[in-house]
């Protein structure tokens, strides 16, 4: 056990970032999808307990997010002009795809049409889900932002002093002339 803690406190920031990031995806994911749960059966889950096959359904729909913030790709966790915009659109495609996931998962064909349904359907009739789901949607987006922030630094030229800058003379000639 000590070695596995050794090996998460030896990743760095924005590594931690976005592992906490796929958790809180995971978490939400897995949240609506018990909610879905319990409307397919009218809360018989809660007095009864949950089947083999609805407890698939909570997982696969955690699996979904995840899955769906993985294909984001570079949706997420942007800075910059029109970074609201596209942060926005991209936690409603990550959203949306990881309801088809989900859907797909849990029963192929119909869920996959119905759970983006039953997505929308959701957040519209319960504002307190709505704001749940915006709250985490917008932690994802800034420790994707931490992520990916740190990612880029590697490679921006500020972190370089300026005899290493790869257009100074001293590196193009490589001591062959002075």
């Amino acid at each position: 056990m000590r070695s596995r803690t050794k090996a998460v406190s030896k990743r760095s920031e924005g590594e931690r970032a976005r592992l906490l990031a796929y958790v809180i995806i995971a978490a939400l994911g897995m949240g609506l999808g018990y909610l879905a749960v319990l409307q397919f059966n009218d809360g018989r889950a809660l007095m009864m307990g949950m089947s083999w096959y609805e407890t698939w359904i909570v997982l696969a729909a955690g699996l979904g997010a995840m899955l769906a913030l993985f294909l984001a790709g570079d949706r997420v966790g942007h800075h910059g002009p029109w970074t609201m915009l596209r942060a926005v659109s991209g936690l409603i495609w990550v959203s949306l795809v990881g309801a088809i996931i989900a859907g797909t998962l849990s029963l192929p064909l119909y869920g996959t049409m119905f759970a983006p349904f039953t997505l929308v359907v959701t957040l519209a009739t319960s504002p307190v889900i709505a704001v749940i789901w915006a709250v985490h949607m917008l932690a994802v987006n800034v420790l994707m932002a931490i992520y990916r922030s740190e990612r880029d630094s590697v490679f921006t030229p500020e972190r370089m002093t300026l005899a290493e800058h790869p257009d100074s003379l001293s590196v193009r000639v490589r001591g062959h002339f002075g």
